[in-house]
């Protein structure tokens, strides 16, 4: 009798152990399909980027066109015409600067919470290996009791 529960107790801790190696490595693969879906958010980052960029640039050029048309009406000179070209290239500048490095933060926080999510599954994948090593070990000690 004690040899058979012994051999029930050997399969079932083999079958637990095969189970737990599983399970840690979809853990592991399904963090890394996750850290994918963050890191494919890149694209949008830098689509909504470049609109913003494009929105922009037509609003310099609408401004820089309204500017030329206002001095030439008003019969400003070449001088004021050049202080507010500058004046609008400079904010012009400005913002696409803003833009572009918001643009790699926004990037770069993807990365990170993708590196994130991976170290988190690789956790839960060792988490998973310990519980089934304990698991696999009160088996041997309580099969190695009743034999």
């Amino acid at each position: 009798m004690s040899a058979l529960v012994f051999g029930l107790s050997a399969v079932s801790a083999g079958f637990g152990l095969s189970a737990g190696r599983k399970a840690a490595r979809e853990t592991r693969k399904a963090g890394q399909r996750q850290a994918a879906e963050i890191i494919k958010q890149r694209f949008l980052v830098r689509e909504i980027a470049t609109q913003q960029h494009l929105n922009r640039s037509d609003q310099y050029a609408q401004t820089a066109s309204y500017n030329r048309a206002a001095a030439a009406y008003m019969g400003r000179s070449d001088r004021s015409i050049a202080a507010l070209r500058r004046r609008e290239a400079t904010l012009y500048g400005r913002d696409v600067e803003r833009i572009r490095t918001q643009e790699e933060a926004d990037v770069a926080n993807l990365y990170a919470q993708a590196e994130g999510t991976i170290d988190r599954a690789k956790a839960q994948a060792s988490a998973i290996k310990a519980q089934t090593y304990g698991s696999l070990l009160n088996t041997a000690i309580t099969a190695a009791a009743i034999a």
